[in-house]
């Protein structure tokens, strides 16, 4: 007899039907982001021949599309959420500004401010556009769950975060923040300048029309 099963059932075919759905999965994947991964290949052989001690440059290129996609379901996953919480913090990686070796940001145990110094920077204008809408941003720390923990208790609780991270980073984040209670989205670095994947760092780029959307979703346009 067999016993009902609440959620799903497993098969005596199912790793059959897995196996051929992750192959199709990645064949039609990186089919579809030709355009964005067009250099991964080349990338991925240059470090694999070479001695450099940075680990994360020898993620797989499978690895790369599994965080796309989680990212992206993890974002609609969190929408309402993040959406209905009163506050938002915002949380950026240092690597926005490389650029700028005189960086003048202000050193606090759970993220570090930016001052604004230089008007051409990334960082100013994501912190410019997070106070019009009243949002919170920070540098991100290693430890991200006490950073987390602690702007939720500063913050008054009800908080919804936007992480900015590349690709092998942000749905880990997301997961992270998901472990505290903080519905998060994202915005995706459109690719990564640093030490972690460049011989000679540079600034990383992102979408500020990307962030500014997430924000007007949630609280309106504004001037």
């Amino acid at each position: 007899m067999s016993r009902k099963a609440p959620t799903y059932r497993l098969g005596p075919d199912f790793p059959i039907k897995l196996d051929a759905y992750v192959e199709r999965f990645l064949e039609q994947g990186f089919e579809f982001f030709a355009d964005e991964f067009h250099g991964l290949d080349d990338y991925l052989a240059e470090v694999l021949s070479s001695s450099s001690p940075e680990t994360l440059r020898r993620t797989p290129k499978e690895k790369y599309l599994l965080e796309l996609i989680s990212f992206g379901i993890y974002d609609r996953l969190n929408r309402d959420a993040f959406n209905a919480a009163a506050k938002t913090l915002i949380v950026m990686p240092d690597c926005l500004a490389l650029h700028n070796p005189d960086c003048e940001k202000v050193d606090r145990p759970h993220g570090d401010v930016c001052k604004r110094c230089t008007g051409t920077c990334q960082v100013k204008h994501m912190v410019d556009l997070g106070a019009k809408f009243g949002a919170t941003a920070v540098f991100a720390k290693r430890a991200q769950t006490e950073q987390l923990e602690y702007f939720k208790e500063k913050l008054g609780g009800d908080i919804g975060a936007i992480g900015v991270a590349c690709i092998n980073m942000l749905a880990d984040g997301m997961r992270t923040a998901a472990d505290v209670g903080v519905p998060t989205r994202g915005v995706l670095l459109n690719f990564s300048g640093c030490e972690h994947w460049q011989d000679k760092p540079c600034a990383s780029e992102f979408g500020l029309r990307w962030l500014e959307s997430i924000l007007i979703e949630k609280y309106g346009p504004r001037d």
